[in-house]
């Protein structure tokens, strides 16, 4: 099967994923959520041909719904994308069948073999489904997009580094670090036109964006280790001022876990390259959030934020260290975009 074909097939499954997600929800009785998540696990296997984001979409999937329904919607995924290579074929794209029944095999396979694994791990009393089912989470992510993924890890470094500094105790330092991770789960359900846009957003791009909170709340809740994370992860992006997103909260209202989480993302952002711009300096950005201070953000949090980031640049300059912003010890890495 040619690349170019390849392409046109996971390009139609893309085009085709509310009313796919739907059909195939219906026939093996799972939530469409998780069926969109499978289709873009799916979308980056075909692409590639390489069964590891299916494998680990199925690893994610089986804490969610049992193993029978992830084998049946694995399935049905592969029989829709048979019909769908049949119909671009006699459109004229060269798509070899034959070698896709086979591939789909393969997959099928290592799906179940992973499936059985996690059921004898998760009979395990010293299993750690909790740290494995959050890794899993991001193999899907980064499956579907490396940069969001490396945003995510990035993002839990500098809640790290703020619970730290606010002396929170352990149980709140550690659900707001494991927040900042999977602030951006919900981006597995953007469409790709909106997800990889090489430029500015325009209004309805933005609100179908906005709906990522919601989205990786919705994901969360569903997974039984995951679930408290998933008010974190829905108040990321409300504002101090109760201007921000989904529910317009204001003040204490917002988790504080959420408000620190939003520092740190935001943070990250700024000094990160997007397509449309360069990225800020650490300087411009400490502008930036003070500047937002009591409105955008937590005044305390954006204080304790700014503190430690210009702290961590003078070291790395006393020591003689890389202090651009693709320097390690500010956990910056200047080809993400958001």
């Amino acid at each position: 099967m040619k690349d170019s074909g390849r392409a046109a097939l996971v390009r139609a499954i893309d085009w085709k994923r509310d009313v796919l997600a739907e059909r195939i929800a219906a026939q093996c009785g799972a939530s469409s959520l998780l069926v969109r998540s499978m289709l873009t696990a799916f979308g980056s296997t075909l692409l590639s041909m390489d069964v590891s984001p299916m494998v680990a979409w199925s690893r994610m999937a089986a804490g969610i719904a049992a193993p029978r329904v992830v084998r049946a919607m694995t399935e049905v995924a592969c029989k829709q994308a048979i019909a769908i290579t049949e119909r671009l074929s006699g459109e004229g794209y060269d798509l070899d069948l034959g070698a896709l029944i086979v591939f789909f095999e393969v997959v099928l396979r290592d799906v179940e073999t992973s499936l059985r694994l996690r059921s004898e791990q998760s009979e395990s009393p010293l299993a750690d489904r909790h740290g494995d089912t959050i890794e899993t989470m991001l193999v899907m992510l980064r499956a579907r997009d490396e940069a969001t993924c490396t945003h995510s890890r990035v993002t839990g470094v500098w809640c790290r580094r703020i619970v730290d500094a606010l002396g929170l105790d352990p149980i709140t330092a550690e659900r707001t670090v494991v927040g900042g991770i999977l602030h951006d789960v919900g981006k597995i359900a953007t469409p790709d036109a909106v997800l990889f846009k090489p430029g500015p957003l325009d209004e309805m791009e933005w609100s179908i964006m906005r709906e990522h909170a919601l989205h990786g709340a919705e994901v969360l809740v569903e997974v039984p280790a995951l679930a408290d994370y998933a008010p974190i992860v829905r108040a990321h992006h409300e504002r101090i001022d109760g201007r921000g997103y989904p529910y317009g909260l204001s003040g204490d209202e917002i988790p504080l876990e959420a408000r620190i989480v939003a520092v740190a993302d935001a943070f990250h952002a700024m000094t990160s390259c997007r397509p449309y711009r360069d990225a800020l300096t650490v300087g411009e950005t400490v502008d930036v959030l003070r500047g937002g201070r009591g409105k955008q953000w937590d005044a305390s949090i954006v204080d304790v934020m700014t503190a430690v980031a210009i702290e961590l640049r003078a070291e790395a300059s006393d020591a003689g260290l890389d202090t651009s912003l693709g320097g390690p010890l500010l956990g910056i890495d200047r080809s993400i975009a958001m």
